[in-house]
């Protein structure tokens, strides 16, 4: 079972994840220009836990450095897939995909099993985000980026997962991981649309902006805080409650149509999480 502290910090990095990702979705700007606020609002995350906890040990800066290069993958399919289609269809699909892939590695490289309960539990979150998310109308462009958001959401939550146990602390790990993983996007946007482009296209976002892409590390912070407690897979796949958390907040303050069979798919991603926390 897993501990209640990892439980409650899991849960409340759903919730964060799902809120900047809908401020993203949301976003009537440039989202390229967005998501190097992210990134700027993430690396000064980063920043601040290097000043109070210092550099990671040396075993972890493989980790880092592969985590940070998964992720520019992820960012760019990400904002690809948003362009492409309905941030419920686009989200819930990345996520889905994401739980049993991640459990499948900790089975091969950390040889982390899963009791029944566990197992059962990331069957159903992942059945249930993709009952949530799979629309069959929705442009294909949009589904194949989901899927690669998916795969590269799989990569950096293992590599993540075991570069924070190789260090044996969060704090300094997540910090230079957040300059790794923020700041290259960040500045790729910046030199492309030029300094002074940039900063006319940022005007007025900035604060907003930053405060999510903080809000986003730390989120992610949490989970990893959890993964050094508990089973890499069912905290995986726990986190793919905000697939509720978004479908919830896309349908109140994006308008976006969630149907039936999606609220249904919801209830199964309950279910299974509640195998996953309170099962045996």
């Amino acid at each position: 079972m897993i501990p209640a502290s990892a439980l409650a910090a899991t849960l409340l990095s759903a919730l964060l994840h799902a809120g900047w990702n809908l401020f993203l979705k949301g976003s009537a700007g440039d989202r390229m220009v967005d998501l190097a606020l992210l990134g700027l609002g993430g690396s000064l995350f980063g920043v601040v836990l290097i000043t109070l906890f210092g550099a990671p040990v040396a075993g972890a800066w493989p980790f880092i450095l592969a985590s940070s290069a998964i992720h520019l993958v992820y960012w760019t399919a990400l904002t690809k897939g948003y362009a492409a289609g309905d941030m419920s269809h686009v989200y819930t699909i990345a996520r889905g995909v994401a739980p049993a892939l991640v459990t499948i590695g900790a089975v091969l490289v950390a040889a982390e099993v899963p009791p029944v309960t566990g197992f059962m539990g990331v069957v159903a979150i992942s059945a249930g985000v993709m009952l949530v998310g799979v629309n069959r109308a929705a442009p294909l462009p949009a589904t194949l980026w989901a899927l690669l958001t998916g795969c590269a959401i799989a990569g950096y939550s293992l590599v993540d997962a075991l570069g924070v146990r190789t260090n044996g602390d969060v704090f300094s790990y997540k910090g230079w991981g957040a300059v790794f993983t923020f700041l290259p996007i960040s500045l790729f946007v910046i030199l492309r649309r030029g300094p002074a482009g940039f900063a006319a296209a940022a005007a007025g976002r900035w604060g907003r902006s930053m405060a999510a892409g903080a809000v986003s590390s730390a989120g992610f912070m949490l989970v990893l805080w959890a993964q050094m407690r508990g089973p890499i897979g069912p905290i995986t796949a726990l986190r793919e409650t905000s697939v509720l958390f978004g479908a919830a907040l896309a349908a109140l303050l994006l308008k976006e149509k969630v149907t039936a069979r999606r609220w249904a798919g919801a209830a199964v991603v309950c279910a299974g999480a509640m195998l996953i926390g309170f099962g045996g």
